[in-house]
């Protein structure tokens, strides 16, 4: 993906938290292993390097 590709998937999941946590909607999509690495970095409060290439099938 490209950067533009990049802000509008990160836009979506934006709002798609922000409705979660307004209304009675429940999301249902599991974690995955790709998610859980960036949740876990996130977490971890560690500095968020640059890929330099797609890391979905690492």
């Amino acid at each position: 993906m490209n950067v533009d590709q990049h802000l509008k998937v990160a836009q979506w999941h934006m709002e798609q938290a922000r409705l979660h946590a307004t209304t009675q909607h429940g999301c249902g999509c599991p974690v995955n292993e790709h998610y859980q690495k960036i949740i876990d970095e996130v977490e971890s409060g560690a500095k968020i390097e640059e890929e330099l290439a797609c890391s979905i099938d690492k």
